[in-house]
């Protein structure tokens, strides 16, 4: 008896902490509804909608901020109101309607940039809580993306610019042939898009770098924070252009030919999380995978049904049901869950680009979706893609980890290596373009009448004689 208060008083302070971790970690009008019992009920304006004609310093301050007892902390939130990108919540996800959440193109439907965790916004010149009141344009100019310098509507404010002013007159890619170079390049590109249905925009690095070097900076450092607001941005200007277009889902941006190309030799810890591009020959390809992204519980004894979205490869099953309050009654119901195509393919450094002496290099890449199948083994392919690092656990039933990590890359756009191309896309396949000098040095060869000896021998020159076999 004289034991029971004591276990009676340490069990209060637990209850009191996952209380107070709950409600900070509620949804807004959760918090409005249970703190606030003067609510007027109205909605208030999220940070990417029009600016209110007045805003309180509280509301503004409850609006664009953390929660006073998170502001100083150095530990983000899984969710944060004072982030503008629309990721989507099962709650908010309209089936069947392609424009649904046109704001921000929810990041299950990218699983090629990982993590679903939320991005949470910080204000990267404050010292202490502002004190003075702040109109919401001021506010959102000031915030950053936590652990980054993106800030998100500086940044779509930037890519909407490009792709509707960017204008390439000395396009020289083969799948420029038939645009008007004296047009913005991608705003056809969106044109066509509507044309044929196919929501994918690939986007040339080395344009954005032309076009604004501070972007292409943030693409290359933070492209799991940068590609969605990327995608942000081309659906608006896509649906403003196009409102009566129906397209299979969000119009997804895909970067390609960063110029932080790299050896595979030459990838190191610099380089993780970063968008890169390599090259290689494909040598081994998996079949399809498939990952859940959305998984579906259905309580045992009251049948209630409820979803949840998988967070970095972990299911969080629900441990009370919130209907009868039963304690672990929920089942993972696997044919009503959400699954994602994934497929791994080996990917071996080119023979060129090995060094003599030396055995091939090779390294993991993961596609997903719609890139899967869309390279076969003997392909030499430019790939690029998210350079990641995941832990080894030491053992399966222990969450201990080695300090070595595993690395891959997942792939965010393929580019086949065709012998028949004209032109390149970087700067190693740009030098195979002739030149006038390489052309006039040609033709002068093709007259002259012993131009088939001369090419048999200077073919493999180190093996002697086999002339019938060289001709």
């Amino acid at each position: 008896p004289a034991a029971a208060p004591a276990r009676r008083f340490k069990r209060r302070p637990r209850v009191w902490l996952c209380l107070a971790a709950q409600d900070a970690r509620s949804p807004p009008s959760q918090k409005r509804r249970t703190d606030d019992s003067t609510s007027t009920g109205d909605l208030q304006p999220m940070p990417t909608s029009p600016p209110a004609d007045v805003q309180s310093p509280s509301a503004a301050d409850a609006l664009f901020s953390s929660p006073p007892q998170f502001r100083h902390s150095a530990i983000p939130l899984d969710f944060d109101i004072s982030s503008p990108l629309t990721y989507g919540t099962p709650s908010s996800r309209v089936e069947g309607t392609p424009r649904s959440g046109v704001r921000g193109t929810p990041v299950r439907q990218r699983p090629d940039l990982g993590s679903v965790r939320k991005a949470r916004q910080v204000d990267l010149h404050s010292d202490g809580p502002a004190e003075d009141v702040a109109t919401e344009q001021s506010l959102g100019q000031k915030l950053v993306i936590w652990g980054t310098d993106v800030n998100v509507a500086s940044c779509k404010e930037k890519f909407q610019r490009f792709l509707q002013r960017f204008i390439d007159p000395l396009a020289k890619e083969d799948e420029d042939i038939g645009l008007d170079l004296n047009e913005p390049r991608y705003m056809q590109r969106l044109e066509e898009i509507n044309m044929v249905g196919e929501p994918f925009l690939n986007v040339n690095c080395d344009h954005l770098r032309s076009f604004d070097e501070n972007l292409y900076r943030q693409l290359i450092c933070y492209p799991q924070e940068v590609i969605p607001t990327f995608d942000m941005a081309a659906n608006e200007i896509f649906f403003d252009r196009y409102p009566d277009s129906i397209l299979e889902h969000q119009i997804q941006v895909r970067p390609y030919n960063a110029l932080k190309t790299r050896n595979m030799r030459s990838l190191n810890p610099e380089d993780i999380d970063q968008l890169i591009t390599i090259s290689g020959m494909v040598i081994r390809s998996s079949q399809l995978i498939p990952e859940m992204q959305e998984a579906f519980f259905k309580c045992q004894v009251c049948a209630f049904t409820t979803r949840v979205e998988i967070d970095r490869g972990r299911i969080a099953e629900p441990s009370v049901c919130k209907n009868c309050n039963t304690t672990h009654s929920m089942a993972l119901i696997h044919n009503r869950s959400m699954f994602s195509d994934k497929q791994m393919i080996k990917l071996q450094e080119s023979p060129e680009d090995m060094p003599a002496g030396q055995t091939p290099h090779t390294v993991a890449l993961f596609a997903h979706n719609d890139l899967v199948d869309k390279v076969q083994p003997g392909d030499r392919v430019n790939v690029t893609g998210i350079y990641r690092a995941v832990p080894i656990r030491v053992n399966p039933r222990v969450s201990n980890v080695k300090s070595v990590y595993k690395t891959h890359i997942d792939v965010i756009h393929y580019r086949k290596t065709d012998a028949k191309r004209l032109h390149g896309v970087d700067e190693e396949t740009e030098q195979k373009i002739f030149t006038e000098e390489r052309v006039e040095i040609l033709k002068e060869l093709s007259k002259k009448p012993d131009i088939y000896e001369r090419l048999s021998s200077a073919l493999a020159p180190s093996i002697y004689e086999h002339e019938d076999i060289k001709k």
